[in-house]
């Protein structure tokens, strides 16, 4: 109104603005997908993909989709892959894709029907010593006299 310009939000760039976590209640269906910059709840279902912070499915919670999230408690079901850094899976949880995390925790009585790969980060490679030797200081591994040595490699022969 009086020349002011609406303010168009876009998705990319949704702010966390309380802390309270979105539940998804039992009798609710989704279709479609989420993206949470908080902890999601889920006990219904959704037909789609999940991304959040943290996401707990509880025992009546189904994700037909991809799951992505910093944390995720599985007590329900996902038909899907699973990416995260922290899976926690739990009795009677059941998941049928693969599961790409960082560290994992399964409790005895779920179901995984899918492959288990960890993921790796970048590694942080530190010199421990920067002093280096002068070339007279290095010995070598083999002497001078041992030059007409020879190694053969003898396996044991098979017992049928």
């Amino acid at each position: 109104m009086f020349g002011k310009k609406k303010q168009v939000t876009n998705n990319a760039s949704l702010k966390r603005v309380n802390h309270a976590p979105s539940i998804i209640s039992e009798d609710m269906r989704l279709t479609g997908s989420i993206i949470s910059q908080g902890e999601v709840q889920l006990d219904g279902r959704i037909d789609g993909d999940i991304k959040a912070t943290h996401l707990v499915i509880g025992t009546t919670g189904v994700v037909e989709g991809i799951v992505e999230a910093t944390s995720v408690i599985v007590k329900g079901k996902i038909i899907g892959s699973l990416n995260a850094s922290e899976v926690n899976i739990k009795n009677n949880a059941h998941v049928h894709g693969d599961i790409f995390h960082d560290t994992l925790s399964i409790e005895s009585g779920a179901i995984i029907e899918g492959n288990l790969k960890q993921r790796f980060e970048k590694e942080n490679l530190t010199l421990i010593n920067d002093e280096s030797k002068p070339v007279s200081d290095v010995k070598p591994l083999i002497n001078e006299d041992d030059i007409g040595l020879s190694f053969v490699n003898k396996q044991a022969p098979n017992k049928s």
